[in-house]
């Protein structure tokens, strides 16, 4: 840090200037980005949340505020599951894929507050690195949880064409294989259905049945009246913000 920032490294930190000046700053922030919808955008000050990082590493307070980030990030994870309990399961794909996004979203503005701690905490002490951190913790308690409940949605959604849209089908199988690859591997039908790079080749009895399950996909979009310029006639009402406006779920 500069000199003229007043700032001495050799001075002792107090735990109440801890939590007063730093930790309770960073922590409002992380609330406002795990609370941002993707796209959404509230101004933070991403070199005050810096310097406060910035600070509390030099002051010795490395493992106390790791263990107070990761501590509240469980806490906010397990409300959020708590909520999705609730959630019915005609909406459960919407919802899942609406907090998925916003958790990967938040990450992705978390990690850069934390580099320094990072970079001198948990890469050389813990041998880790904290956006591993991060997402095994909404592994453990988010996608673990609801996985078993999502998955046979998503299936019933599958052999229903735009009953659900396809690129919330294809966002959620994306990011979930960004989290664990695993989960490609227990439901290898439904991943490799929207991500097709992620299974093994294909043998000539798979190419067939791709074309069999595209046949008929195509065949009951015909019967949706999909099939024709008299068919998207019919269905010139359908615009994908209407639709996700449908299948979206409210905070």
């Amino acid at each position: 840090m500069p000199e003229s920032s007043g700032y001495n490294s050799n001075s002792a930190m107090s735990i109440e200037e801890y939590h007063t000046q730093y930790w309770n700053k960073l922590r409002a922030a992380i609330d406002t980005m795990l609370d941002n919808a993707p796209g959404g955008y509230t101004p933070i000050s991403y070199e005050e949340m810096y310097s406060a990082v910035y600070k509390c590493v030099c002051k010795q307070f490395s493992e106390k505020l790791y263990f107070d980030l990761i501590n509240h990030i469980r806490t906010r994870i397990a409300e959020c599951s708590r909520l999705m309990h609730d959630v019915p399961d005609d909406q459960i794909i919407a919802k899942f894929h609406e907090s998925l996004s916003r958790y990967l979203h938040a990450v992705s503005g978390i990690v850069p507050i934390f580099t320094y701690m990072n970079r001198f905490y948990l890469e050389t002490k813990l041998h880790t690195q904290l956006q591993t951190e991060l997402l095994k913790l909404f592994i453990i308690g988010f996608t673990d949880v609801h996985i078993k409940r999502l998955i046979p949605r998503m299936l019933e959604a599958q052999s229903r064409p735009f009953s659900i849209h396809p690129e919330t089908m294809a966002g959620i199988c994306k990011m979930l294989n960004q989290l664990n690859t695993s989960y490609g591997r227990q439901y290898p039908g439904l991943f490799q259905h929207y991500l097709p790079n992620i299974g093994p080749m294909m043998t000539e009895n798979d190419l067939q049945a791709q074309m069999e399950e595209e046949r008929r996909v195509q065949e009951e979009l015909r019967r949706q009246g999909w099939g024709g310029a008299s068919g998207m006639e019919r269905k010139r009402g359908f615009e994908p913000d209407h639709y996700e406006s449908s299948v979206s779920m409210g905070t």
